[in-house]
């Protein structure tokens, strides 16, 4: 067997339960997915007590500041929170998502990490495909509960880990049990394995069929959140791929880029991406979105210097959150929107903090983006679809979007003569690979 074989093992499992978490509890209850969340933070507190000196570098740089910040701004709120034990237990578990995050850059070199990224994505979207079939074919009734949870037999679909729609025409939920979720999941795909092939580290046979997969589950979701983020995505690639063109001195558009990117996000988080959403099928309410923006605007302006608290995804056992949105029957559990969500819980300060996080991590990656070596695009990428997400969902907030998030912003380096050697590292070739331009 090869050596550091458990360093790819805990790498995929770590990465599957971070960004499959609802099926997970679907499948093994809350206290199994709770057995298997404490295990990988073991691992995770083992592998950063092992990799200390390495791990102090990567967090006590001066990029790293901005998550920091907005880390210890969240956990700051505990003193002005009005449910001061479920923010100390929301700052536990996003401190707990950013280390195990965190730990998988100490043990895997960034290329190596991407293509263990680009494993669990496709088989992730395989089984989905597989589960939508059995469901369909085989269970009674050609629907699926979960395993653990009793809803009666009167449960709104929404509920349902999979309606079986898989013949039917029917948008699928896959194995997260969200169609939205499985299509932005279906999008990091493309990214992931075109940026491998882009890369020349994936094979042409390989990346094809996992490319027709990725396109097959956005058709069988068809989300128009994931849609919109897919454009703008593509967009940020014809731009950045453009500017590797132009001589250096014009690449001072690059300051003006960052802050139109970041108006841009601004902008599409308020109502004013409401007409556009809705041409994608979202209707009138975007899905009853508007009303639970309403809402929770209600909430902000009664607190709206220092919010509410934090608790990232909501607690329906915690005032204000039980009962505070219900449609359909269903409760919901956030905002669905990250920049309104974090100005609910954390008022002014975690905006701020917010937006510097966002501004250097965007800046930083379209730095990198126009250096033309292997992998520089996907920050940039990734970043992209993460921020377009949050306009209509506060994923970016928990599990995987999160973890990915506090990567990037501890990882993405900048790029010039004044890189500095913990930069270099975070970004050091793989074997056989030349080295990137900040180290020449």
């Amino acid at each position: 067997m090869r050596r550091g074989w458990w360093k790819d093992a805990y790498a995929f499992v770590a990465l599957f339960s971070l960004w499959d978490g609802d099926g997970l509890r679907d499948a093994l209850s809350w206290w199994g997915f709770g057995a298997l969340s404490l295990l990988l933070l073991i691992t995770g507190i083992a592998v950063v007590i092992r990799h200390r000196r390495r791990f102090l570098a990567l967090v006590t740089r001066l990029d790293s500041w901005p998550i920091l910040a907005f880390m210890a701004v969240c956990l700051i709120s505990t003193v002005w929170s009005a449910y001061p034990v479920p923010t100390l237990l929301g700052c536990f578990i996003q401190i707990a998502t950013a280390l195990v995050g965190v730990s998988l850059l100490l043990i895997q070199r960034i290329g190596r990490l991407v293509a263990i990224a680009g494993w669990m994505v496709h088989v992730h979207l395989a089984l989905s495909l597989v589960f939508e079939a059995v469901v369909a074919l085989f269970v009674p009734g050609h629907q699926l509960l979960p395993f653990w949870t009793d809803y009666g037999s009167n449960a709104p679909g929404a509920y349902y880990w999979s309606e079986g729609l898989l013949f039917k025409g029917g948008r699928i939920q896959g194995i997260v049990a969200n169609a939205n979720l499985t299509c932005f999941i279906a999008l990091l795909g493309l990214i992931l394995i075109g940026t491998l092939l882009a890369a020349r580290r994936v094979r042409l046979w390989l990346a094809v069929p996992a490319i027709l997969l990725d396109l097959l589950m956005l058709a069988l979701t068809r989300s128009a959140t994931v849609l919109i983020a897919a454009f703008l995505v593509v967009a940020a690639a014809v731009i950045a791929i453009g500017f590797r063109r132009v001589r250096r001195n014009a690449r001072i558009l690059l300051a003006v880029a960052a802050a139109l990117v970041i108006a841009v996000i601004g902008f599409g988080s308020s109502r004013a991406s409401a007409p556009l959403l809705g041409a994608l099928g979202k209707g009138e309410d975007l899905t009853g979105r508007l009303e639970i923006w309403r809402i929770v605007g209600t909430l902000v302006a009664e607190r709206p210097t220092l919010g509410w608290g934090w608790i990232g995804y909501w607690a329906p056992w915690v005032a204000p959150f039980n009962r505070l949105v219900v449609r359909g029957g269903v409760q919901y559990l956030q905002a669905h929107n990250a920049y309104l969500d974090i100005a609910f819980q954390v008022g002014i300060p975690g905006l701020l903090a917010f937006v510097v996080v966002v501004g250097s991590l965007v800046y930083r990656s379209l730095r990198l983006a126009v250096v033309a070596r292997p992998l520089a695009l996907l920050p940039l990428l990734l970043t992209t679809a993460l921020l377009a997400q949050a306009l209509a969902e506060s994923r970016l907030l928990i599990e995987g979007n999160w973890a990915t998030l506090v990567m990037l912003s501890v990882a993405v380096p900048w790029v010039g003569s004044g890189a500095r050697p913990a930069e270099q590292s975070l970004m050091a070739p793989e074997d056989g690979e030349r080295a990137p331009l900040a180290r020449r």
